[in-house]
């Protein structure tokens, strides 16, 4: 059986929260990514957006059908949002995109509703399905092509919900990523040389080596979908 609530003291440092008020806040399902980049509607709702002071208002909202999120309506108000996911109130029209700070803290930032038909997904491993490359995706969905050029680390800009690629960002020199993880968390930065296992990457004035794991390619001159507030 799933727990519905997890001890604020435990959860993860991700996400902005206070430690020390309430003792318990919702747990959200289990989603495409891990807990470290996936926080529950409730959560934003109550402490990032503040349409919502409990859980009873949450779930007020929520049966009113007012919340979707990457333009699916929600009924649960432990449905997992994660990184880059998109939350939509159609009856304001409001369109806001989960996204990392560089102090490591999750954060919803509005966006306009043409971005907001956008997201932008990394390419973390491919398998061959009865003759097709699937291609697996950070988010945790799959995506099947008869051809294709695209390789893991690789990104795709597609259209939500239906996953149309729109665009196709190649993980190569001059390339800007967006970090995740690690200790440069939030930053984005040019890519400057690639490695078997790490890459060069430059923010400013400053030149450090991170894992490939760690990064989003996100453009090429400018990030293709709005990181900042």
């Amino acid at each position: 059986m799933i727990k519905r609530h997890l001890k604020r003291i435990n959860a993860p440092k991700t996400w902005n929260i206070q430690r020390k008020s309430n003792k318990f806040i919702t747990r959200p399902n289990p989603g495409g990514m891990d807990k470290h980049l996936t926080t529950s509607i409730s959560n934003i709702l109550k402490y990032d957006l503040k349409l919502a002071g409990n859980i009873k208002e949450v779930k007020h909202l929520i049966k009113k059908g007012e919340i979707f999120v990457n333009h699916k309506k929600i009924n649960d108000y432990r449905y997992p949002v994660c990184f880059i996911d998109i939350v939509s109130i159609p009856a304001t029209k409001d369109n806001f995109r989960l996204i990392i700070d560089t102090d490591g803290m999750l954060k919803i930032i509005p966006i306009s509703k043409e971005e907001s038909q956008l997201k932008i997904i990394k390419i973390i491993g491919k398998s061959l399905v009865k003759g097709k490359t699937q291609l697996n995706l950070m988010d945790g969905r799959n995506i099947l092509f008869e051809k294709h050029h695209y390789k893991v680390n690789d990104s795709l800009l597609v259209t939500i919900p239906d996953h149309v690629v729109k665009e196709h960002l190649s993980f190569e020199k001059g390339m800007l990523v967006l970090l995740y993880r690690g200790k440069h968390i939030g930053k984005i930065g040019s890519v400057e040389d690639v490695k078997k296992n790490s890459v060069t990457l430059k923010t400013g004035s400053e030149v450090y080596e991170t894992s490939k794991e760690y990064i989003l390619i996100v453009g090429k001159d400018k990030p293709l979908i709005k990181l900042t507030r």
